[in-house]
């Protein structure tokens, strides 16, 4: 086939799929404001599992792809299995606590992902019966929506630079 035909058939082709998807109908999917209040929600509910159940309710939201960055530039942890390795000794602490609050969120143009920023924070208690704080930073968690509801599929987090 000669170039001169190859290229018409090439802007046929695009053609045709131009038209079909100029007059496919609209996707039907929830308003962006509505994802991000989902997406929202969904980060509020995993720390309160988290809070409440510690490593095993972190982990009953990863999804089973998820990916762990800790600390940002650091090696990815890939799967529910590394991730639980990584973030044991996060939990086996009981007199540390994880605490953390969303901030922000949205949603990808296919409402089936969204993700959260916000502030975090590592609160010990201390021999004398009081607490310290042992770590803030911010974080970002990518979420993926399934049947099961919204599972995180990356989370990551940086600390705050140090105080002058």
């Amino acid at each position: 086939m000669t170039t001169r035909r190859s290229a018409i058939l090439l802007a046929a082709v695009a053609a045709a799929g131009l038209g079909v998807w100029a007059f496919a109908p609209p996707l039907r999917s929830a308003p962006e404001a509505d994802v991000r209040a989902e997406v929202m929600a969904a980060d509020r509910a995993f720390y309160k599992a988290a809070a409440e159940k510690g490593l095993d309710g972190w982990m009953g939201f990863m999804a089973d792809d998820a990916v762990r960055l800790a600390p940002i530039g650091t090696k990815a942890h890939v799967g529910t299995d590394a991730v639980r390795k990584l973030d044991a000794e996060l939990f086996a602490d009981p007199k540390a606590r994880l605490e953390w609050e969303p901030t922000d969120g949205g949603a990808f143009a296919d409402r089936k992902y969204g993700w959260t920023t916000g502030r975090a924070k590592i609160v010990a208690r201390t021999d004398a019966g009081g607490e310290e704080v042992r770590w803030t930073g911010a974080y970002v968690t990518w979420w993926r929506k399934d049947p099961a509801g919204w599972r995180v599929i990356l989370d990551t987090g940086a600390a705050d630079p140090p105080k002058k």
